[in-house]
């Protein structure tokens, strides 16, 4: 509806003669009246603006490389106009989605392989592949349909796929979420009318993200730097006078998207007889593998009549493999996964090893060792 503005208008001049009766001998006086008055005018209608072209805007999924990752993406929140798409790009070495829900729940992953027995596991293609079919165009999304980018990667840890667009025709408010990191990685596009004029450009959302990362890189050095200092390094004593050492698998900073793959310490000296524990805050392994080749966290595995492979989990990375209640050094031993991330994992939140002979021995987190997930336990003799 418009809206009426009040207008004044000065009307006609009104002219009285007042003719006086002759015989009185008063001449004749003419006034003039002058009367103002009030009318209300409709406004012209306003003139509704065009709509704006679409466009073509970036948004970066996680930042920090090697060890060092936080997830989230940049800016958090975005404000475009109907008609825009919006292209993800990996900013990190750890891989991420950006996933739109509509209200479903998260897809379960890893899933059991089709056909296969209880310890064969994949990557959900749910989750780890875009919602769109190949060689199809870009999707457009309403705010009501599953939408997923698939696991964008630099190819570091999974497969690589470095950008995924979406188009988005409905004005609107829609969150998004990482499969990955959902509980901590989740962002906002604010979908405005097709003439809105008051959003930001690609200039603008590039220095919004970069003021959004800036902080968390320098919590994530901070948090590295005091997680390898040596006054972390926690032990108890245990039995037979032995001790009990304690190591994080990865750890978080005040800021729950900042996480840093690594054990602390890196590198532990301890004596026969002593044990670890490594604890788990997210999904890591800690895996020995002496005398052979370490295991791949994922092999993507063809099938007849599927388009995309199966990406099966290596059963020895997902689940714990403990022949003996202590470690000889040429054994393989593995954790399985280890931690919180998605509800129960296989092998719980810790790990526990026993170190009966002398020697340097490494061990990984097979889903991290590209990053750098990599640490060494130095046994020496009692």
């Amino acid at each position: 509806m418009h809206h009426q503005k009040l207008f004044r208008f000065l009307l006609l001049t009104l002219t009285v003669v007042i003719a006086l009766t002759a015989c009185q001998g008063v001449p004749t006086q003419i006034v003039e009246v002058t009367r103002v008055v009030e009318v209300e005018v409709a406004a012209p209608a306003a003139m509704e603006a065009p709509p704006q072209e679409p466009r073509e805007l970036t948004v970066l999924a996680g930042a920090g490389q090697d060890t060092v990752s936080i997830n989230a993406f940049f800016p958090a929140s975005l404000r475009i106009r109907a008609g825009d798409t919006v292209t993800w790009k990996v900013n990190s070495d750890e891989p991420h989605s950006a996933t739109f829900l509509s209200g479903n729940p998260l897809p379960p992953d890893p899933i059991p392989v089709p056909g296969g027995g209880p310890t064969d596991l994949m990557l959900n293609p749910m989750a780890a592949f875009p919602s769109r079919a190949p060689d199809a165009p870009v999707e457009t999304y309403s705010g009501t349909d599953y939408r997923n980018t698939g696991f964008l990667s630099n190819g570091t840890v999974v497969p690589p796929l470095e950008s995924a667009s979406l188009t988005f025709d409905t004005p609107g408010t829609y969150e998004y979420f990482c499969l990955i990191h959902p509980t901590t990685m989740k962002g906002e596009i604010v979908v405005e009318p097709a003439n809105a004029a008051d959003v930001p450009n690609q200039e603008e959302i590039d220095a919004m993200a970069e003021a959004e990362i800036a902080p968390l890189l320098e919590q994530a050095e901070e948090v590295r730097a005091a997680a390898a200092s040596a006054d972390m390094v926690q032990s108890v004593p245990g039995p037979n006078g032995s001790t009990i050492w304690h190591i994080p698998a990865g750890i978080k900073g005040s800021d729950p998207r900042v996480e840093i793959y690594d054990y602390f310490p890196k590198n532990l000296s301890i004596k026969e007889g002593d044990q670890v524990i490594w604890t788990s805050t997210f999904f890591h392994q800690v895996i020995f593998h002496p005398g052979q080749p370490a295991p791949e966290f994922i092999v993507p595995t063809m099938v007849e009549g599927q388009a995309l492979p199966n990406l099966v989990v290596s059963p020895e990375v997902a689940f714990p493999d403990i022949p003996a209640g202590e470690f000889d050094g040429a054994t393989f031993f593995s954790s399985g996964f280890i931690g919180t991330a998605g509800g129960p994992l296989p092998g719980g939140t810790t790990f526990a090893l026993t170190f009966s002979k002398a020697g340097s021995y490494d061990y990984i987190c097979a889903t991290h060792k590209p990053l750098g997930m990599e640490g060494t336990i130095t046994v020496v003799e009692q």
